[in-house]
């Protein structure tokens, strides 16, 4: 039976790629304990789970060393060059890096465990503070804040690295979680650019690759990004509405957003209390048990007491769990878009449905179907409600977060907003070319009562009158519904958990879509059994093709800076006199840009110069026309 669904659910692809690449892939479940004669070789990051690096490193075939040196190939190939995904904002110094692994290799060998997750690298969102010794920005996507320094961790960062953890670098995120500009493409920010997935179109059109379906989802992009590209095998990302779970659908990702309240906040930039988290992303559902252990279990050293190390558990049975499935029509979102064809759509369905009925036949303990209340019920007078709650608590949020920077050259909304006024060319290009959500917020003069009534009316609409209704009434333990439905917004407005969980990919293009989980508040590990259980029934998660492997839609790309910044490179150069100097060039614009933190070597501007046509040099003084005149 197993057998027969594993194959029937499979992701439907047809990438042209030569067998060797799906043996390599058959063999990523094989246990390394067993073994003692696997090589680096063996290690791929693309597929390779924490638990299989964690097995790796206990058997002896690894070092943590060696494998932060695999991602940071990994990292230097892909994140600005050849794909260019740019899913990472900032990686870590790569001597900082190797001394934290080589630290945690030396407790391996002395018997010293800090956790499952020993030794494992981690990726974190741009919004989380890390502390100036391990040698990255905290940006949230902004230049306004490129130099700014943390007074510390962000807690949730200290609990990683506690547990034995090595955060490899900064993801890439929409720009302020969103809320700069209603039309700013999702995964986009000023000092990141544009976050592309790993998984593209394969069709080529008047002898050109096409990419389609490459928008990777909500704000946590760069996280779900640098997970499914291989450059680490966990991340954190937050998550208001939709943000974490959305792109980890779309990286085919084992994820979960905890209760709101769950995880202490302290150090992230949000844009609400009352719906962000801070969760984690896995290739793995194994992965996130032991991530999510890490993530929400208090550390020794913040309650002064010895604490429990585990929490949640791995349970690959389905046991008692009872589960609703909506109608999955519901997916709505996919449809409206016209992303997909009908062909896409049916398969979609197709998919969702045989998940439902071998889990009946199973005799898994399934409710279906399951209305699930319309997104529009989270209306007030049919007016969206999250805005005004997140208008209105932005300011506060956006000022706590700022006063814990030690060193800042910004100190309020009306700063950050002059400064992108300031510095159009960096801050304001033509992907994003205005701010008017900072400005809406800056303005926003709601009433305590309006907001205080939008508040209540998505707990009721969301909770009491919405899940709390289907959870005590037809007893379920989590509600499933289709990856885009409205199943996230329901439960923020509740502030309820929710999850992703991989399901297949569509054949037209290898683009993964998955299913969105949610449960009572507080019950995160009735969430994780699912995932867990899930994983044992049903195929792996769907990978994209190996990065090197797509053709690259120019050959040479050019990798920095991006193109808002290298046509103002460009009209400099011919407008002003720089004697054929890269050199000057670049101090003339790093001295006007000294403000912002944003800086180009000169010979990087000496390489955009030259690959657009211009005559330029490294080294030369003013006098270097004269020179050659003579």
């Amino acid at each position: 039976m197993l057998r027969y669904i594993k194959a029937a659910l499979a992701p439907n692809i047809e990438p042209e790629l030569p067998p060797a690449y799906y043996q390599q892939v058959q063999k990523r479940k094989l246990s390394f304990a067993s073994s003692s004669d696997v090589s680096i070789a063996d290690f791929d990051p693309l597929s390779i789970t924490a638990f299989e690096l964690a097995e790796m490193l206990n058997a002896q075939v690894i070092t943590s060393v060696e494998i932060v040196e695999a991602y940071l190939h990994q990292i230097e190939q892909h994140n600005r060059r050849g794909r260019q995904l740019r899913a990472l904002i900032s990686v870590a110094p790569k001597h900082e890096l190797l001394r934290q692994a080589r630290k945690l290799d030396d407790e391996r060998a002395r018997g010293k465990r800090r956790g499952p997750l020993h030794g494992i690298p981690i990726v974190v969102k741009d919004n989380i503070m890390t502390d100036a010794n391990l040698g990255m920005d905290t940006t949230v996507g902004s230049y306004a804040f490129v130099g700014c320094i943390p007074k510390k961790n962000a807690i949730v960062v200290d609990r990683l690295i506690r547990r034995g953890m090595i955060v490899m670098g900064k993801s890439n995120l929409t720009e302020f979680c969103g809320l700069k500009n209603p039309a700013m493409p999702p995964g986009w920010s000023a000092v990141g650019g544009q976050c592309q997935s790993p998984y593209v179109a394969r069709h080529i059109a008047k002898k050109k690759l096409h990419w389609e379906l490459s928008a990777p989802g909500g704000s946590s992009t760069g996280s779900a990004v640098s997970v499914a590209s291989g450059f680490s095998t966990l991340a954190i990302g937050t998550d208001t509405i939709g943000s974490l779970i959305t792109p980890a659908n779309r990286a085919g990702l084992y994820a979960l957003k905890p209760t709101v309240g769950e995880v202490p906040m302290d150090g992230i930039f949000t844009l609400s209390r009352t719906f962000d988290s801070a969760g984690g992303m896995a290739k793995s559902a194994k992965d996130l048990v032991a991530l999510m252990d890490a993530l929400m279990l208090p550390t020794s050293k913040e309650t002064g007491t010895k604490t429990q190390s585990t929490c949640f558990r791995i349970k690959e049975d389905w046991g008692n769990l009872r589960v609703g499935f909506t109608e999955p029509t519901i997916w709505q979102s996919w449809r409206k878009s016209g992303r997909i064809n009908a062909d896409a759509e049916r398969f979609m369905l197709q998919k969702y449905e045989m998940v439902v009925q071998s889990l009946i036949e199973m005799g898994v303990d399934v409710v279906y179907p399951v209305e699930l209340p319309a997104q529009s019920s989270l209306n007030l007078d049919g007016k969206n409600s999250f805005e005004p709650i997140v208008y209105h608590e932005f300011k506060e949020c956006l000022t706590d977060f700022i006063r814990q920077f030690k060193i800042t050259k910004v100190h309020s909304l009306a700063e950050i907003i002059n400064f992108n006024l300031e510095h159009p060319e960096l801050t304001l290009p033509p992907t994003c070319p205005n701010q008017n959500d900072l400005m809406a917020a800056l303005q926003s003069g709601l009433l305590r009562e309006q907001v205080t009534a939008a508040r209540q009316h998505l707990q009721t609409a969301g909770g009491r009158e919405g899940l709390d209704f289907l959870f005590s009434q037809l007893q379920l333990d989590v509600v499933i519904a289709p990856g885009d439905a409205a199943l996230s917004s329901l439960a923020a407005a509740a502030g309820y958990p929710t999850a992703a969980c991989p399901l297949s990919a569509l054949k037209l293009n290898g683009q993964p879509f998955g299913l969105t989980l949610a449960s009572p508040p507080n019950t995160e590990h009735l969430l994780l059994h699912f995932l867990t259980a899930y994983e044992a029934t049903f195929p792996p998660r769907a990978l994209p093709l190996p990065l090197s492997c797509v053709p690259l839609q120019d050959p040479n790309p050019e990798p920095l800076p991006d193109k808002p910044i290298i046509d103002l490179i460009l009209h400099e150069w011919d407008t002003r006199r720089f004697s054929c100097s890269a050199d000057a060039l670049a101090d003339w614009l790093n001295a006007r840009w000294r403000k912002s933190g944003y800086e180009l070597s000169a010979e990087t501007i000496c390489e955009v110069l030259r690959s657009n046509g211009r005559i330029a040099f490294r080294g030369l003084g003013d006098d270097a026309e004269g020179a050659f005149a003579r």
